[in-house]
């Protein structure tokens, strides 16, 4: 299974990833000053940590996955729209069986766009996992994850929210997750 986190980078060298990153294949995306797109093939680092704690997740739920980091945001998880489409687009060109977008938008004239990817996204066959706020922002930084799987013929419906709180620095510990899964036949 391949797996494309598009978010702050990955440490690939991070000891509870066990080699699983592909940083052959990673790629970042970032919008110069003058408002082009610039593509830049290749390993790069984490910016925040975030995309790192991402991919931990993905690789304890599914150890034989093989993660590639999509970079489009930078330092304090900023980032651009623009980035972020063209990350997301260029996991679906690649055929990842698994896009991982912990991270959204604010911009509604960007909704469309998003959505269409994400259209494509599915009848190509990667499954799309997506962020889904669920209370104010917070010097923690908390942030859910919500996985929902839709079909026409509405076979159960599996859900997974998993929550990762980044500690401040003064912690003794960096990153906390909770998980809850959960399934429906689907009404």
């Amino acid at each position: 299974m391949r797996v494309a986190v598009v978010d702050s980078g990955i440490d690939a060298g991070h000891p509870a990833l066990d080699g699983c990153v592909d940083t052959e294949h990673a790629v970042a995306f970032t919008v110069d000053p003058d408002g082009d797109l610039v593509e830049a093939p290749g390993p790069h680092d984490d910016s925040f940590g975030h995309g790192t704690a991402c991919a931990g997740i993905i690789h304890s739920l599914a150890p034989a996955a093989r993660i590639t980091s999509i970079k489009v945001l930078g330092e304090g998880l900023a980032g651009k729209s623009a980035a972020f489409m063209a990350g997301l687009r260029w996991a679906v060109d690649h055929g990842f069986d698994v896009i991982n977008l912990s991270l959204g938008t604010r911009k509604r004239d960007w909704a469309l766009a998003f959505h269409d990817i994400c259209d494509r996204a599915y009848f190509e066959g990667s499954f799309v996992v997506t962020a889904a706020k669920t209370s104010s922002a917070t010097a923690t930084h908390r942030s859910t994850r919500l996985s929902r799987a839709s079909h026409a013929t509405a076979p159960p419906i599996r859900i997974a929210f998993t929550s990762i709180r980044i500690h401040p620095p003064s912690s003794s510990r960096a990153v906390s997750t909770s998980r809850w899964r959960g399934s429906s036949t689907g009404a």
